[in-house]
């Protein structure tokens, strides 16, 4: 399972692919295409104690922020990133944009089809919600809120396609 997260503190706009090659223990992941295998158990929620590659141990803490940020702390340093769906990710990729993601209107990052429409007028959602599916490049891809709120209206509908930046749905303003 591939993923794309964005850092959004301290090194903010950098983005590393991480791929789960497997999630049993010991865990075997590839960080930007490196492999590495830890060794993590859970100590209590949201809290692990880790072994890395290198037999270095670490306690590390997760907590997801109510905008869908995750703040990870491991030892004394803290990480904030955030996962990106595959159509923003290629996106921010082919761009060279650092995204200004959470404001505003959700926009398609490239061309599609919409397939399915998740949600409608007046749900209230958190970040990372499903909010539709879109077809592009013969792949259908999870199109998530990227913040919490309440759904002012969805622009599309099945089967209409949709050209890079067009609006996909709109939110209430934040109070």
């Amino acid at each position: 399972m591939k993923f794309r997260a964005r850092f959004t503190g301290p090194g903010e706009g950098k983005s590393r692919e991480i791929e789960i090659v497997s999630a049993s223990s010991p865990l075997e992941i590839r960080l930007d295409a490196v492999d590495a295998r830890f060794d993590a158990q859970v100590t209590a929620p949201g809290s692990f104690s880790i072994l890395g590659p290198s037999g270095r141990h670490a306690e590390a803490s997760v907590h997801r922020e109510a905008d869908g940020t995750l703040r990870v702390h491991v030892g004394g340093q803290r990480f904030d990133f955030e996962f990106l769906d595959e159509l923003t990710a290629r996106a921010m990729v082919a761009t060279g944009s650092g995204g200004g993601r959470k404001k505003g209107d959700l926009k398609a990052s490239m061309p599609g089809r919409v397939l399915r429409v998740l949600v409608k007028k007046g749900d209230e959602v958190v970040a990372g919600t499903p909010l539709l599916v879109l077809e592009a490049m013969k792949m259908e891809n999870e199109v998530r809120s990227t913040r919490a709120g309440r759904v002012r209206s969805v622009d599309v509908v099945p089967g209409q396609a949709v050209a890079t930046g067009d609006v996909l749905a709109r939110f209430e303003p934040e109070s």
